[in-house]
């Protein structure tokens, strides 16, 4: 079988959410990971503030995969019912993500009977924890739940390529993680491929996605995608096919506030103000058919005074014929 998805952790305050939408028309089978912790929330790196991940999984489409990963006492908090990691939970049940949770068996900061119950008491969102020798009981312990799924991944989530990719485990969905980026993907899918034999799987990577500044690197995990969609392409089972028809439309970013960047919507609307201006005398027919163009979108995002009608377009001058 096919991998089913390819998981790219860390998107951070930094990263676009219009370039996610672009990206994951490209790449159906992209999931962008979220990081929450308690701790780190909001700090400088991949983890992004609460307000970030409230607003990425409110507007961005529903074709977008995403995936919440919670970390640390966020896992606690969150069979707790703390109401913050509670809210960015049911953000993401809402929209059908993922939900990971990354602890520590070792540590005792989980109730794994507690967490059991409550996997069991929400069928409709498939929960992953990570495999390795010290969560080998937690992995056990949740064996009969059947929207349970396992991340394969030695390294404890330190980002290290183990020796041999373990084989997936029986009757369990498996995912594999550990020094996969765009230099080592290519060489790593076909073993990856070896290890799961017949069962459906994902791939999972972050920490070779991140720049000199420690953010997301988008043009890390375009390369990566671009080495998943070309396997996946020379697989005996091809990839549904993409649609022709793109799914989100620029005018549709436009409208859901998703090109608010920073300081790119501002950047954006001088952009139109000065075309406006620019071509307000033009008799050129084309050019005033992009003119009012512009204007809608000035209206669209109510920055702008009402349209001139047609009428007011002063009529194309008509040269009449000499009558010599």
């Amino acid at each position: 079988m096919p991998l089913s998805r390819c998981s790219l952790t860390g998107v951070d305050d930094t990263t676009p959410l219009v370039e996610l939408v672009a990206v994951s028309d490209l790449y159906p089978f992209v999931e962008w990971g979220f990081l929450s912790s308690p701790k780190r929330q909001g700090t400088r790196g991949r983890y992004p503030a609460v307000a970030r991940l409230r607003r990425a999984f409110k507007e961005l489409p529903s074709m977008v995969r995403v995936a919440l990963h919670v970390c640390g006492n966020g896992v606690s908090q969150l069979l707790g019912g703390e109401s913050v990691v509670s809210g960015l939970f049911e953000q993401a049940r809402t929209r059908g993500g993922r939900v990971q949770l990354n602890f520590e068996a070792s540590g005792g900061e989980v109730d794994v009977a507690k967490l059991r119950a409550f996997m069991l008491a929400r069928p409709d969102v498939t929960f992953i924890t990570q495999h390795n020798d010290d969560n080998a009981r937690v992995t056990a312990a949740l064996a009969d739940v059947p929207n349970h799924a396992v991340l394969l991944d030695a390294s404890l989530g330190h980002d290290l390529a183990p020796g041999l990719w373990p084989a997936a485990l029986p009757s369990v969905r498996c995912g594999y993680a550990g020094g996969l980026g765009p230099d080592k993907l290519a060489q790593a899918l076909p073993r990856i491929y070896e290890a799961a034999g017949d069962t459906d799987f994902w791939i999972e990577m972050g920490g070779r996605l991140r720049d000199a500044d420690d953010r997301f690197d988008a043009h890390a995990a375009r390369q990566c995608l671009d080495i998943v969609g070309s396997d996946l392409t020379q697989r005996p089972v091809i990839p549904p096919p993409r649609p022709r028809r793109r799914q989100c439309e620029l005018i549709d970013l436009v409208d859901s506030g998703l090109t608010r960047e920073d300081g790119a919507e501002r950047d954006f609307e001088t952009m139109l103000r000065q075309l406006v201006h620019a071509t307000r005398d033009s008799l050129d027919p084309d050019v005033a058919t992009v003119r009012r163009r512009a204007e809608n979108l000035l209206l669209r995002k109510g920055s702008a005074t009402p349209l001139r009608t047609d009428a007011s377009v002063p009529p194309m001058a008509t040269k009449r014929p000499s009558p010599h």
